[in-house]
């Protein structure tokens, strides 16, 4: 069966590096970019981006056999899109995330040819709306790339667990996270600066794992608000619920022992979807990312644990 390869990440992660091992004809964003514009430096607008992905979908869409899809793809609603087109076409549609952490990739991205090099604040903005994938939703499979690790190895599950009880995430975070990714979580000790949250942020996490009485639940604690140290401007946490559900990812990829009752594409979901649950998800996203009841009811349950473990002043 034809394999379509969707390469994820920021730029300056290594994606056309790694897409040289696959030995499969290579479509590149970055490679029209520069045929078009002669720079990944500047024009980076809708409209630019819109002359791009028409002239990549063009000679994608004419290729009849097996390829690697090179852009960013860092937005799970875009991949949706491609993914149901592919499977129109009869593609088996395989997802690599390129993942590095971000001053990494930001270091390899200054390290570029100069008329490769692309702004930083671009790279910034993507890395905060990674979202993770969801076989039948935007692949069939997908699979992890990287040169650093997200946790200090061998990391046990349930001793993280009983650590995080017990100790809180932010003494979490210095014993299971490796130092690729600590200096992502440093503002995590810094207050929300709104209303809605009086509590400092990982206070507000440790409040809801102290809310939580069964494993699923405890997990999804710990991880789901990680994304907020980088998504930080002020009071406002843009992102955040995407960049943790691939703080997630990274996590069940490399944990050790991880119970059968705990379903980890189920824990990423309930990441995902864990802010527009507070208004209630749409009928459209429902439908989008194929989410049945039994995982509707998880994310209501960890909504209300989530409700409850803030302390505010608004009157609701």
């Amino acid at each position: 069966m034809k394999t379509a390869i969707i390469l994820v990440g920021v730029p300056g992660s290594g994606k056309s590096t790694y897409a040289k091992t696959l030995n499969l004809p290579h479509f590149s964003s970055d490679f029209i970019r520069l045929e078009v514009f002669g720079t990944l430096r500047e024009h980076h607008t809708a409209e630019d981006n819109q002359i791009i992905f028409d002239l990549l979908h063009k000679k994608v869409f004419s290729h009849e056999g097996s390829f690697i899809y090179d852009a960013t793809n860092t937005e799970r609603k875009r991949r949706v899109l491609l993914y149901n087109e592919l499977k129109m076409r009869d593609f088996n549609v395989e997802i690599h995330l390129i993942l590095e952490p971000l001053e990494l990739s930001l270091y390899q991205n200054r390290s570029r040819a100069y008329e490769k090099i692309v702004p930083e604040y671009v790279i910034k903005d993507m890395y905060k709306f990674m979202g993770a994938p969801r076989v039948g939703v935007d692949c069939d499979s997908y699979k992890i790339i990287s040169q650093s690790k997200f946790l200090k190895e061998p990391t046990d599950f349930q001793t993280l667990m009983e650590f995080a009880k017990t100790n809180g995430i932010l003494k979490t975070i210095d014993q299971f996270i490796s130092a690729d990714y600590l200096h992502e979580f440093s503002r995590l000790k810094e207050p929300h600066e709104t209303p809605y949250h009086l509590e400092d942020i990982h206070t507000h996490i440790d409040m809801c794992i102290q809310n939580s009485f069964n494993d699923t639940m405890l997990i999804t604690s710990i991880l789901h608000d990680l994304g907020k140290s980088l998504a930080k401007i002020g009071g406002h946490y843009k992102g955040h619920d995407m960049l943790s559900s691939m703080y997630a990812l990274r996590f069940f990829d490399e944990i050790k022992n991880l119970p059968k009752h705990i379903d980890k594409k189920d824990i990423i979901e309930i990441i995902i979807q864990h802010m527009l649950a507070h208004n209630g998800i749409s009928e459209s996203g429902i439908t989008r990312n194929k989410l049945d009841q039994k995982i509707l009811d998880l994310i209501n349950e960890f909504k209300e644990i989530d409700e409850k473990s803030r302390i505010t002043n608004i009157i609701r």
